[in-house]
């Protein structure tokens, strides 16, 4: 009997503790309606060299628990590829300080750090836009609004004279504006956002070493690239009265209307 008394105490506790490790809360759950995108990348520094280690987090707060933000961090080579981000999102970048990108769109980024104040997302935009011919669906999903989140953050010379200062750069923009044609693949697939794309000036007025900046694909990167070498000659930079090879971009935003 004795023995048996013991087998029925032994029971008790090992069930005791297993309780334990049941959660006290049954998970509350709260649908949220909300487009997101994933955008792949390069962050460089001002040496073009790839920059490792690099937190990029979105200000999305409903992914999977609410409170949570998505985040990656760039690999050896400085890419990245963040997931569940806004499609107009704030993008913050850590490394010793706190940089913010503005992306309206764009589910390509090439980020050069230090953030200067040539930088791209600053100069002019155009706007193209085309008539939607779908309804977007906008996904839904369910995210757990009673769950403990952790804090898991922690923490040229004055003499050269750049291309863009030698022509009205808003009149060349409106010329590019004229040429670029909304892709029909991005059309059916209701995409929009920010594309910029740059180049370089040869001494000879060519245009050569095309990349993009900023990319929402479906065709829309390749349509700026060919407005831009089909469009307006651009004059290279000056130095010293000569001129030099020197970089330029073009931003163009792809916008789709009700009307």
């Amino acid at each position: 009997m004795k023995t048996i008394l013991v087998l029925i105490l032994l029971l008790f506790v090992i069930s005791a503790c297993h309780a334990q490790f049941i959660p006290a809360y049954k998970p509350k759950y709260r649908t949220v309606k909300q487009d997101t995108i994933n955008i792949r990348g390069i962050v460089l520094d001002i040496l073009n060299n790839p920059v490792t280690d690099l937190q990029i987090r979105s200000r999305n707060k409903h992914y999977v628990y609410e409170g949570l933000s998505p985040y990656t961090y760039t690999d050896k080579q400085g890419r990245f590829e963040l997931r569940g981000a806004l499609v107009n999102d704030t993008l913050d970048c850590f490394r010793l300080k706190k940089m913010r990108i503005i992306n309206n769109g764009s589910r390509y980024l090439e980020i050069h750090l230090p953030l200067l104040t040539t930088d791209t997302s600053k100069k002019p935009s155009a706007d193209v836009t085309a008539k939607r011919i779908k309804k977007r669906a906008i996904p839904t999903f369910n995210v757990i609004t009673n769950a403990d989140i952790a804090d898991y953050y922690g923490v040229g010379g004055d003499m050269i004279r750049n291309s863009d200062q030698l022509v009205d750069y808003p009149k060349y923009l409106d010329s590019i504006k004229l040429i670029v044609r909304y892709p029909e693949k991005a059309i059916k697939n209701n995409i929009e956002g920010t594309v910029t794309i740059g180049f370089d000036i040869s001494k000879d007025e060519q245009f050569d070493n095309f990349r993009i900046i900023r990319g929402i694909g479906y065709d829309c990167d390749e349509a700026v690239i060919t407005a831009i070498k089909n469009g307006p000659k651009r004059h290279p930079g000056i130095n010293n009265g000569r001129p030099v090879k020197s970089q330029s971009s073009v931003t163009i935003n792809f916008k789709l209307t009700d009307k």
